[in-house]
């Protein structure tokens, strides 16, 4: 299956959070020595949130779905780089009334 492309744009409140793969070991003295652990050890998460009509939400719902947070799929990040994303958490909508609904989700980095 190739893979799909997330393509609808945040609202400009979404929130990116590096981490980092260490592994340490404490020697004598205090001294203590790091090192990055995997070849992917920087990986990122991105909150994020989509407000519109139930036609549009309905459909960012639907892609979600279909990828039920294990498959993988593209986006392009704030930066520019295209990124494999996985939504293990899932997501969650509210109703707002008048047609308009929120959606929001966490893209995790997958590799």
């Amino acid at each position: 299956m190739t893979k799909r492309t997330f393509t609808w744009t945040p609202n400009n409140n979404l929130m990116a959070t590096p981490k980092f793969k260490t592994l340490s070991a404490k020697l004598g003295d205090g001294y203590e020595q790091s090192a990055g652990d995997d070849i992917n050890a920087r990986s990122s998460s991105w909150s994020l949130s989509f407000t519109g009509k139930q036609e549009r939400i309905a459909q960012i719902c639907q892609f979600l779905d279909e990828h039920a947070g294990w498959r993988s799929f593209y986006w392009t990040e704030p930066f520019g780089k295209q990124v494999l994303i996985k939504t293990p958490d899932g997501y969650s909508t509210k109703d707002l009334g008048a047609d308009v609904y929120t959606l929001t989700v966490t893209f995790k980095e997958g590799f």
